[in-house]
């Protein structure tokens, strides 16, 4: 029996919010196992100056953990309802010029933070590809559409920002995640990975 338009993108949009009820569900364990990759991290050998970068972002994740977590939640959280979620934030954007349209340099920070996010974007595409491509296709196919929109749940890009300034408004440095880089590749590959094929298989 074949199934009306509407009732194709309802279940598309069903899909997104499976997703990102799903994320909400898995964050606080994705954040745990960053907290214990930073302290295994931490004990390890290391040149001195590095081991103290280390201890000193335990110290610092213990404290901001929480407020991280909550960060993340809130900007899944208010795209629930369309499914759509910014990617970014009014401090993500360079401050408009004085001068009426002229233009103004990015600084340094909000262009290092574009770096760490599109890297973090990279290492979730390189593990889940295989399922996003599924995924992108399905609700293409459902939605009668080319490609998804640019703040689309879905897209790796989009809670790669959302990780990246929530990471910043929690009170965490850049620095402090490039020393933790390799382990929040990891966890967030992972997390992404299952999440699509929850919803592929769903």
């Amino acid at each position: 029996m074949a199934t009306s338009p509407s009732t194709q993108s309802a279940l598309a949009q069903q899909a997104r919010r499976a997703y990102v009820e799903g994320a909400l569900r898995g964050l606080p364990a994705l954040v745990q196992e960053v907290e214990k990759s930073a302290r295994a991290l931490a004990s390890q050998s290391a040149e001195p100056a590095l081991s103290m970068k280390r201890r000193d972002l335990v110290l610092d994740l213990q404290k901001a953990a929480p407020f991280w977590q909550q960060g993340m939640m809130s900007m899944l959280r208010s795209g629930l309802s369309s499914g759509m979620v910014s990617a970014s934030l009014p401090g993500d954007l360079p401050a408009p010029s004085s001068r009426g349209g002229a233009l103004s340099l990015v600084d340094d920070d909000t262009i290092e933070h574009e770096i760490l996010s599109s890297r973090l974007a990279l290492a979730m595409m390189d593990r889940a590809s295989w399922e996003f491509s599924d995924l992108r296709s399905r609700i293409n196919q459902l939605e009668r559409r080319e490609e998804l929109d640019p703040n689309d749940a879905f897209r790796p890009h989009v809670l790669a920002r959302i990780a990246t300034a929530s990471w910043r408004a929690a009170g965490l440095s850049l620095e402090a995640w490039r020393v933790l880089q390799a382990v929040l590749h990891e966890e967030f590959a992972q997390f992404v990975e299952e999440g699509y094929h929850e919803i592929n298989a769903w």
